[in-house]
């Protein structure tokens, strides 16, 4: 805790200090995480008894349990990279902490080592997830302190290009975790979702930050928003949405944002410390509790890693994944106890489900969508609703009549197609964004289906819909089939159907130009500098 002139040195008088900063940043305290029951935790986990926040701790390590995960695991063995300005590998809190990097950018620092940002970017982002606890203020520590930091240096600008690059220096280079606190608006670039796949198909986990408000982000950047990606937003001392942040049905999970003090090069600031607020830190804080989780359990690959990270976030917003908080607020001492069914892919590549991907279906509810008839999709249906007797319609094309008159939910959305867990299924059946593949592809993370199945009639509907936080999904049924329209009512179906049809083509075709020249437009910022977040 910084020393205030005027204050005398009484003993206990920084965590005095630390409280009252809670109070002016965020309110009351979360409670800290619980600790698993000892019968349900993991195999060679040993659970650590409550820990009262540490004399200097910062507001955040408070609010995430830091002192109580630390017990678990501090990161050793785990190595992050992170693709930025550059780190100063020099900074006492970073003494030791640095492995010889690369540099891709024009004058970057070949192995990393020079943090070339103006406001010392990179070297903030390294200190936040492994800054040392026994060098300097003990309030500036990393989340896993034990792990190492493996820098790829961009110089003091990056396009989407030397991102691409970055990434698979990085996964060449033996990175565990990949820290992408930089972004910029639109959609990702061919190369960046090139490298995605790429650090996919090594077993990384890719981290990255959703983007600020301040500027000018409204919706996840990129590459956050590449599926697949495990998408950073901020959260507050309170448990709030960070109203800076940017937000999106692509959000995965949210971590601290505002008011946090990091490392920095001595030429940003003489103390060599500086506070910012952004979700750049959420998702360095990110990228270290991963580093916690790859140390503490090392036999799981990265899906089960992003699995555990989801499943166990402290859920936040609207019950279920949302566009604020993702999953929830990151839970770096449940994450390294609490025990987690196991996945075969990406949890993120998966159809969501409307409870999202993580997790069961609540109690009572159906997640295959019980009901007869074999048309194509024909209902909505919502949190704990039901449609009719012709069944709930699910993703895939299967299941439900085209009509019925049961009740609908609060929340709508189509059914994706589940295992054998209860879990939804990659939408193309492998562990691939979608885009990079031949096919049909969803999307996963907003519920709008971009094509439909055909069901058990002679016709396949097309499908569109929102979000969880609000919006219907309607699919046209196909005429045939026990579930299907008959006689007049199914001919008048099928012309207002084809009717439909035509002027969505028409409007397809207006719209077309359009997102063509904004296409044009965003291909040129990508091409230019990318922000830091």
């Amino acid at each position: 805790m910084p020393v205030v002139p005027g204050l005398p040195c009484v003993p206990g008088l920084p965590a005095v200090l630390a409280l009252l900063t809670l109070a002016v940043l965020g309110g009351p305290l979360l409670a800290a995480p619980a600790v698993a029951d000892p019968a349900a935790a993991g195999p060679g986990v040993v659970l650590p008894a409550p820990v009262a926040p540490a004399q200097g701790s910062q507001w955040y390590h408070a609010v995430l349990g830091l002192a109580q995960a630390q017990q678990v695991s501090e990161g050793a063995g785990a190595v992050v990279a992170v693709i930025d300005g550059g780190v100063d590998a020099g900074h006492p809190k970073l003494q030791g902490q640095v492995l010889p990097g690369a540099g891709v950018g024009p004058g970057a620092a070949p192995d990393g080592w020079r943090d070339d940002d103006p406001d010392g970017h990179g070297t903030a982002m390294a200190g936040l997830i492994a800054g040392r606890n026994d060098n300097g203020r003990p309030e500036v520590r990393g989340i896993a302190p034990a792990a190492r930091i493996l820098p790829v240096s961009t110089g003091a600008e990056a396009d989407s290009a030397e991102v691409a690059h970055g990434i698979h220096r990085a996964v060449d280079l033996g990175a565990d975790v990949i820290n992408l606190s930089l972004g910029s608006a639109g959609a990702a670039t061919g190369d960046e979702r090139e490298a995605v796949a790429y650090a996919f198909a090594h077993d990384v986990v890719v981290v990255a930050s959703a983007g600020n408000v301040e500027t000018g982000d409204s919706e996840i950047n990129s590459p956050a928003n590449i599926p697949g990606v495990v998408a950073v937003t901020g959260s507050t001392a309170r448990g709030d949405f960070w109203r800076g942040s940017s937000r999106g049905a692509r959000a995965v999970i949210a971590a601290p944002a505002p008011g946090i003090r990091a490392p920095v090069p001595t030429r940003v600031s003489p103390d060599g410390l500086d506070t910012g607020a952004g979700t750049s830190n959420s998702a360095a804080i990110v990228s270290g509790v991963v580093a916690l989780i790859r140390s503490a359990w090392p036999d799981l690959d990265a899906p089960n890693v992003i699995e555990r990270l989801i499943y166990t976030a402290r859920d936040a917003g609207p019950p279920g994944r949302d566009v604020e908080f993702g999953f929830g607020i990151v839970d770096p001492a449940a994450a390294l106890t609490r025990p987690v069914p196991a996945v075969a892919a990406n949890p993120l590549l998966a159809t969501p489900t409307r409870w999202g991907t993580a997790g069961q279906p609540p109690a009572g509810a159906d997640p295959a969508g019980a009901g007869s008839g074999s048309g194509s999709p024909g209902g909505t249906t919502g949190d704990g609703g039901s449609v009719g007797s012709g069944g709930a319609g699910r993703a895939d094309g299967s299941g439900a009549g085209s009509h019925g008159g049961g009740d609908l939910g609060s929340s709508a959305a189509a059914v994706p197609p589940t295992g054998a867990d209860g879990r939804a299924e990659p939408a193309d059946g492998a562990a691939t964004p979608p885009g990079l593949t031949a096919g049909a592809p969803t999307d996963p993370a907003d519920g709008r289906e971009r094509g439909a199945a055909a069901g058990g009639g002679s016709a396949a509907g097309g499908g569109s819909g929102q979000d969880r936080a609000g919006g219907s999904l309607a699919a046209a049924g196909g005429s045939g089939g026990s579930g299907g329209p008959g006689g007049r009512s199914g001919l008048l179906a099928a012309l207002v159907w084809v009717g439909g049809l035509a002027l969505a083509v028409w409007l397809g075709g207006l719209l077309g130009v359009s997102a063509h020249l904004l296409s044009a437009r965003r291909a040129t910022t990508h091409g230019g500098p990318r922000g830091h977040s």
